[in-house]
């Protein structure tokens, strides 16, 4: 069965997400290493997190990160590739905000904030980021099918319970059965 940690803490989101590690492989926090790899360049000094195999952890897990003032969210799992965002609630409330990255297909009823944080989420479980119009991803539905230039399959997403913010959780799911068995384990560091 596949797992899925997730933490969310006042503290700096790489030392969040190597503690977090940590505990989901079971080894000591400094046994972790945390690189990045920019899916448009291949750049290893910025991008996405990803952990680095090393002799203590040779098969690492998938792992996201994301920041909203002073608030950081990490998650880790073994289902699949996998994105977080978090932003303080109410932070897409302004102007303009539904005609930059809300589509057709979007509830108009949906807090914007919490609309933003599904579709970030999803873009970097498929590691598009911004490369995909934000309209042409849907923020509502769990199963949640490919955006346009997607190379993968459909992801599992859910919104994450963090007091004052809006946050979710998205994952590319390796065996699609785990759809039914992986539950989101958020607590607080």
């Amino acid at each position: 069965m596949a797992r899925l940690l997730v933490a969310y803490a006042a503290m700096p989101a790489h030392e969040l997400l190597r503690a977090l590690a940590a505990e989901f492989h079971g080894v000591e926090p400094g046994r972790v290493v945390v690189g990045h790899v920019c899916t448009g360049c291949g750049g290893d000094d910025h991008g996405r997190p990803v952990l680095i195999p090393t002799s203590s952890l040779r098969s690492p897990a998938h792992v996201s990160l994301s920041r909203a003032a002073g608030m950081s969210l990490a998650a880790v799992t073994d289902a699949g590739p996998l994105g977080v965002d978090i932003e303080i609630s109410g932070a897409a409330d302004f102007a303009g905000f539904a005609d930059v990255a809300l589509g057709e297909h979007d509830d108009d009823a949906l807090d914007p904030t919490t609309a933003w944080v599904r579709k970030e989420a999803l873009l970097k479980a498929y590691g598009l980021g911004l490369a995909v119009d934000p309209r042409d991803v849907p923020a509502e539905g769990e199963a949640v099918p490919p955006p346009p230039g997607a190379p993968r399959g459909t992801a599992w997403r859910r919104d994450l319970d963090v007091p004052g913010h809006a946050a979710a959780v998205a994952v590319l799911l390796e065996r699609p059965a785990d759809t039914d068995r992986l539950t989101a384990t958020v607590s607080r560091w």
